[in-house]
């Protein structure tokens, strides 16, 4: 017989392999990257250049915490998603409205975090409606427009190449901060 043929062997080896392997996957989790999104907020207007013309401005800021992590993180892209629903009513009167805006953080195409300082940033659009827009149509825009800010999603790509989204709820936010 030879030694991992015995019955006492594996009474050894199995706890000391199962805390060799926990011990590993504490450590892989208590040390892995953690970016937060704080302080989301989305402005949606719609504004009147003169009578026959209107536009629509999105404007989105929010802040990157690096909340957890040991190595330096960077921030080489973020994106703002609409709701999709909401998006493919609002393109019929605008021009250009993507379902996903984007944009560069910073002048060299990459944004250092620093580890629990949040870094804001921001999306912003314009777009002129692409026909003169009746009161009823009006209407029916300052209701898609209450809508749009509600719920949306942000995205970035970290220094990894690792693209994160996170889908932001902002009357839920809003309540949890005690605003409403």
């Amino acid at each position: 017989m030879t030694l991992w043929e015995q019955p006492w062997i594996w009474q050894i080896a199995v706890p000391i392999i199962g805390a060799v392997a926990g011990s590993a996957l504490f450590y892989y989790l208590s040390h892995r990257e953690k970016v937060e999104i704080k302080y989301a907020n989305m402005i949606v207007q719609l504004l009147e250049t003169n009578e026959t013309t209107t536009d629509i401005k999105i404007e989105c800021t929010f802040s990157l915490l690096y909340a957890k992590g040991t190595r330096d993180c960077y921030i080489s892209e973020t994106w703002l998603e609409l709701d999709r629903r909401l998006w493919k009513k609002l393109r019929k009167y605008f021009e250009e409205v993507p379902l996903r805006m984007g944009g560069i953080p910073g002048p060299n195409g990459l944004k250092k975090l620093e580890l629990g300082k949040p870094q804001p940033l921001g999306i912003d659009l314009s777009s002129r409606a692409r026909k003169v827009i009746t009161d009823e149509e009006h209407k029916e825009l300052d209701d898609l427009v209450q809508k749009l800010w509600q719920r949306y999603k942000i995205g970035w790509k970290d220094t990894y190449g690792k693209t994160h989204w996170k889908t932001i709820n902002q009357l839920r936010e809003i309540q949890k901060r005690g605003i409403l």
